[in-house]
């Protein structure tokens, strides 16, 4: 009987480092297959005000002194693009 209390100290001691083992080995698990996941590609970013009314001169839908007046109150804005 004066044996006993050691021998489960160590069953205790082999059931807590399995228990260790097995999550160490889960997150891992776990964080390999995140890693195998593909990666969203970047979204595309808008175009400012400035690249629009750019856009807009450029095709002709809208005239020079138009350009001039939008340009200038996206700057007063302080929207320069």
């Amino acid at each position: 009987m004066h044996g006993s209390g050691g021998a489960a100290a160590w069953i205790v001691l082999a059931v807590l480092a399995w228990l260790i083992l097995i999550t160490v080995a889960a997150g891992i698990g776990v964080h390999y297959l995140r890693s195998l996941r593909p990666v969203p590609p970047p979204r595309p970013s808008l175009p400012s005000p400035l690249d629009i009314l750019e856009r807009r001169y450029a095709a002709g839908e809208i005239d020079h002194e138009e350009f001039d007046e939008a340009r200038a109150r996206l700057r007063e804005r302080g929207i320069d693009g």
